[in-house]
């Protein structure tokens, strides 16, 4: 049982490492379930035993490191808004390949998801109101705009200089102070 579990882990390694490998080289769009099971060497029936699309690839593999993160980090416990950004910046820093290949796939979407269940998971109480539920999602959508830019620009601040950005700029006090707002000319 335990030599057809690791087979099973060396299968699935094998045909995310050929997806990877081919969005490399070619359009996501392009590529075929033959392309990556005959990169992977694995049979069509492995591959449709482990996945049931080329999407659900790179949707276990986030899953799979977000599981990961969270049991290197103690749990699913976070005393603040400021340890919950701190775990996705680790979390990009150390799957950016595959982030890269999630964007390029078109489904930037499954990330921003995955942000918005670890807010309700960490912090139940701010679904449990139509404001509270507005207020995860335009956190989720400003945090997950900058992740985008530190990820597009080469990720050269390290994960905790991006954390303690974004904290300070959903501090209320001194977000404005980022802004330019032109002065009124009153003639």
């Amino acid at each position: 049982m335990q030599k057809q579990n690791e087979s099973n882990i060396l299968t699935k390694e094998c045909i995310v490492t050929a997806l990877l490998r081919l969005m490399q080289e070619k359009p996501y769009d392009s590529i075929s379930i033959t392309d990556i099971t005959t990169l992977a060497g694995v049979s069509r029936m492995a591959y449709y035993r482990n996945y049931k699309s080329k999407d659900e690839i790179l949707i276990k593999r986030l899953e799979e490191e977000e599981k990961k993160l969270i049991e290197k980090v103690g749990g699913e416990k976070a005393d603040s808004i400021k340890t919950v950004i701190n775990y996705v910046s680790v979390f990009f820093q150390e799957n950016a390949e595959v982030i890269k290949a999630t964007y390029e796939a078109g489904l930037a979407h499954l990330m921003s998801n995955m942000l918005s269940r670890r807010i309700y998971d960490y912090f139940p109480v701010a679904g449990a109101s139509t404001s509270g539920r507005y207020a995860v999602h335009f956190y989720v959508g400003a945090i997950f705009s900058v992740f985008r830019l530190w990820f597009d620009e080469g990720m050269k601040e390290s994960a905790e200089e991006i954390s303690n950005m974004i904290f300070e700029f959903i501090n209320m006090e001194s977000a404005i102070d980022y802004l330019v707002v032109p002065e009124r000319n009153n003639t």
